[in-house]
């Protein structure tokens, strides 16, 4: 067993499905993903983030996964540690089925336990089962701790999209455009 798989289990962590009365932790955990996901522009609104999260559990509740640990501080005695939410998609061409790894988070003061691994390896099982061959995932750029955790269980680049932001009244030329207009003065 390794070093990482012990930790975790010395967390004494149960998984289990995501269950209504989570929806308020998980919507926060969501505000957090749209703050690394999307830096510039986050919808850090909770009650858009819990909407959200009800549509998800009615559609597919097998695919939203938590992982507790007993927490001397949590009201309930346990305290949502970590966060999966999985989705099945159809491919508008073909109809085959795909995977969709929508939110990977563990909170702050469980990370580094193996949680996001485990909880990855989970997403992995569940897709096979479903018959799913291919699986996506998208991760922001400067997001290196969810791209190391993918990366180790087998997941690769397939896109890459780049941003450029425009700022209004700024000159954008190309250093041979410059040259050009020198040449010709």
């Amino acid at each position: 067993m390794t070093e990482e798989a012990m930790e975790h289990k010395t967390l004494g962590c149960v998984s289990r499905l995501a269950a209504p009365e989570d929806i308020p932790v998980l919507a926060i955990f969501e505000r957090e993903l749209a703050r690394l996901s999307f830096p510039e522009d986050p919808i850090l609104d909770l009650e858009y983030h819990e909407e959200k999260l009800r549509r998800a559990m009615e559609r597919e509740p097998q695919g939203m996964i938590v992982q507790c640990v007993a927490a001397d501080d949590a009201p309930a005695g346990d305290e949502v540690a970590a966060w999966m939410w999985l989705s099945t998609r159809r491919t508008l061409a073909t109809s085959e089925a795909y995977g969709v790894l929508r939110s990977l988070y563990v909170r702050q003061r469980y990370r580094r336990h193996g949680l996001a691994l485990s909880l990855a390896e989970y997403a992995l099982r569940y897709f096979a089962s479903q018959d799913v061959k291919k699986i996506v995932a998208k991760v922001h750029a400067e997001n290196k701790p969810a791209m190391q955790v993918l990366r180790q269980i087998g997941f690769g680049p397939l896109h890459t999209t780049l941003q450029f932001r425009l700022e209004p009244g700024a000159p954008y030329f190309f250093d041979e455009d410059e040259e050009a207009r020198e040449e010709e003065t």
